[in-house]
């Protein structure tokens, strides 16, 4: 009886889980396809609207995935799997976005640099994700894995250890955004939600690559 409870109790606490993440992400995705939105008028590669458009729409199927995979609530890899996936669709986004806004300032007048901002902004998502997400690799040594760690220093530890990587990445795109663009306080909108794709790929990467590894080893 008292096992059946606690069964109940990790169920409830996993579908409230990803109750949480599925709101929270479609609330990305859709806060993404807003500002492109606004800005479409100013774009002329209509390319990229259409592209967050798309991503918008593959968002609303996760989402509707997401409602089925809480009242079916197997496990918590499937809910692995789910962010992870979700967070690359989010990080995805978020980048194409990132470019629509460049492009509409440039439009408009308020961005006067000689850097194609597609391009530049494309290598650096690709590199720093591959760079964190190599790192994340590394770290997630199977014999921490495939343990039970039940201490809360563990816990606390690897907490910071990814938090630590968050804020050297995120010192570097600033670093590279003053050294790469002659007005860096002009571009601080789109560069910003650049960044913030960077970190969607990073969280989706490493959800998925711990998972992986996880069951590789067992």
């Amino acid at each position: 009886m008292k096992k059946q409870k606690q069964s109940d109790i990790q169920l409830a606490t996993l579908k409230k889980s990803l109750l949480i993440v599925n709101v929270a992400f479609f609330a990305f995705t859709a806060f993404a396809t807003l500002i492109s939105y606004q800005f479409s008028d100013e774009v002329s590669n209509q390319t990229l609207v259409n592209a967050v458009y798309i991503m918008m729409f593959i968002s609303v199927l996760f989402f509707t995935y997401g409602f089925w995979l809480r009242s079916k609530a197997s496990g918590n890899r499937p809910l692995g799997n789910f962010s992870g996936i979700y967070a690359i669709v989010i990080s995805i986004s978020l980048f194409l976005t990132s470019n629509v806004m460049y492009e509409a300032s440039v439009e408009e007048g308020t961005i006067h640099e000689n850097v194609h901002y597609l391009s530049f902004s494309l290598k650096q998502y690709l590199f720093i994700i591959a760079i964190l997400s190599s790192l994340i690799f590394i770290l997630s040594s199977p014999k921490v894995l495939n343990k039970e760690v039940h201490s809360t220093k563990v816990s606390v530890w690897a907490s910071l250890l990814g938090l630590g990587i968050i804020i050297i990445a995120y010192i570097v795109m600033m670093i590279i955004k003053n050294s790469v663009f002659e007005n860096p306080g002009t571009v601080m909108d789109a560069y910003n939600i650049l960044v913030g794709s960077v970190g969607f790929g990073y969280l989706g990467s490493a959800i998925l690559i711990i998972l992986s590894r996880s069951k590789s080893r067992k």
